[in-house]
């Protein structure tokens, strides 16, 4: 299911941690899939025991791709509507969990913790996986590549003030972890042969270095749990 996307090959110890987290913690709920993209978060959610699963995505392309998906698996559990993320239609909290990936640094941010808040349930948890912005190189690059993302999202990415904002919305922000630095390094050679072993290796160093508090939030990605949301 993951093998298609952009940056997977990568990145499997943050998606290790993801999957990981949605199998504890998503059985038998009711699950938000924020700003769903290709539905692939909810698509895997639904198979792993969700009681209910809606996704939701400003394009109504996505949606409709992520609903004949849906339709040709037959999953029952699973559905998608063009919804605007900054003001969704649903009522107070209708959700144990929501999951975004990625869709924070195209939104508002406070119109965003304040609808993912206003949904979750009291006791709901919202994980997030976004990139950081604080290491310069990859800024660099990102403001080198304008085909590839936006201005608004190049220059939205979020940062350690952004993760700690969240805390006019929530009780507890818990990261879960910091990821991809020397990986990164491994991006040119995931079409080689030798690809695995590059990308293991590199993978060890990340371990050791992104342990340190003055490397961690220097790193490329962050995953983090948004609970307890104030009401």
């Amino acid at each position: 299911m993951w093998s298609n996307m952009k940056y997977y090959s990568v990145e499997r110890k943050s998606r290790a941690i993801v999957l990981d987290w949605f199998r504890k913690e998503c059985k038998g709920k009711k699950i938000l899939d924020y700003c769903c993209g290709n539905g692939e978060d909810g698509l895997y959610i639904a198979a792993n025991g969700a009681c209910e699963v809606i996704g939701i995505d400003i394009s109504d392309v996505s949606v409709n791709n992520c609903n004949e998906r849906t339709q040709h698996l037959g999953i029952c559990n699973l559905s998608f509507k063009v919804s605007d993320a900054e003001a969704m239609d649903f009522d107070k909290e209708s959700f144990d969990v929501v999951t975004e990936y990625g869709a924070l640094h195209h939104l508002d941010l406070e119109k965003a913790y304040a609808e993912i808040a206003r949904v979750l349930k009291t006791r709901g948890k919202a994980i997030c996986v976004e990139a950081l912005g604080h290491n310069k190189l990859i800024q660099l690059y990102r403001n080198r590549t304008p085909d590839l993302r936006t201005e608004w999202e190049t220059q939205h990415i979020l940062k350690k003030k952004d993760i700690v904002f969240a805390k006019k919305y929530f009780d507890v922000v818990d990261i879960l972890g910091f990821f991809h630095l020397s990986t990164l390094g491994a991006v040119p050679f995931r079409n080689i042969h030798g690809f695995n072993v590059i990308l293991g290796i590199l993978e060890r160093v990340d371990s050791l270095l992104l342990r340190l508090p003055v490397v961690q939030w220097q790193a490329w990605q962050v995953v983090f749990v948004l609970s307890h949301p104030k009401k």
